[in-house]
């Protein structure tokens, strides 16, 4: 999921909001107190990795959900299934169809007859004491068994594909996770109509993207790779070191600032997207 810079809101006074006056000493160039002693502080904002708005790729009406809010969900972890009565339907019937062998065995003992009784004609035909025409009888007959034999394998394997499409129709009604995640929001439910609209919101919560705006006259200062320590807004949540992942190319002509993207591990959620933080550069370079 694309996410973009932070943007806080600034016509408060700078000292009534800590992390605001720490955006706006960033975006001055000012220092704070932690660069006073070689390191510095920027304010970030922590999102989702991933935020999917799960959908549907076919119309039809929600039978069952099978996730709660707050579950965690794995990739291909069924979520919800639409009504699909005909198309289990189907698939029974197609499943049927291509297990038929009958068909196909019935043709193998014809060509198999028939392939004996020109072997019991081989003498007669040496000893020319059969006409042609009873020769070119017992061939044709051979060559119509060899074909309706091949027919009816094509036949089987025409079926199996039909099988193949039923089970991707009934499948499409199958809905499924994504990623790994935890289902934020559920936007349908049960009996409801799915016509395009989205049924549920995950998020990939590990890891967490850390998003942080930098003043022009820092680009080129901090590099992928580097690492950083996370220091959080909300209490008992102590700091996290992480990596930056990503240093945007393009700097927005209005704020002057550039983006910068650090990759936070997460693995036991005890750190909720959205909440606010700010950066401390450990070891940046080129100072």
């Amino acid at each position: 999921m694309g996410t973009a810079a932070l943007a806080q809101d600034t016509s408060a006074p700078a000292d009534s909001d800590p992390f605001a006056k720490l955006l706006e000493n960033a975006r001055q160039g000012a220092d704070t107190s932690s660069q006073a002693a070689g390191q510095e502080q920027n304010v970030c904002q922590v999102t989702a990795s991933e935020l999917v708005e799960l959908a549907s790729p076919v119309e039809g009406v929600i039978h069952t959900m099978h996730a709660k809010r707050g579950q965690r969900v794995k990739k291909g972890e069924l979520i919800a299934e639409l009504q699909a009565d005909v198309e289990k339907a189907q698939v029974n019937y197609a499943q049927v169809r291509a297990q038929s062998q009958s068909g196909v065995a019935a043709r193998k003992r014809q060509l198999e007859f028939a392939e004996r009784r020109i072997k019991r004609t081989e003498k007669l035909r040496a000893a020319k004491l059969m006409t042609q025409e009873e020769i070119d009888t017992l061939e044709t007959d051979r060559d119509s068994a060899r074909l309706d034999y091949d027919a009816a394998r094509e036949n089987i394997d025409i079926m199996k594909a039909e099988l193949a499409l039923s089970k991707a129709q009934l499948a499409d009604r199958m809905i499924k996770s994504p990623i790994d995640g935890v289902l934020i929001e559920k936007l349908l439910t049960v009996g409801e109509q799915v016509d395009g609209k989205a049924i549920a919101l995950i998020a990939q919560l590990d890891p967490l993207f850390v998003e942080v705006s930098l003043p022009v006259a820092q680009f080129g200062k901090y590099h992928k790779g580097e690492k950083v320590t996370v220091h959080f807004e909300g209490p008992n949540i102590g700091p996290r070191d992480a990596e930056i992942s990503l240093v945007d190319q393009i700097v927005e002509p209005k704020s002057k600032t550039f983006g910068m993207r650090v990759v936070l591990p997460n693995p036991d959620l005890a750190i909720p997207a959205g909440i606010g933080c700010h950066i401390e550069f450990l070891s940046p370079k080129n100072q």
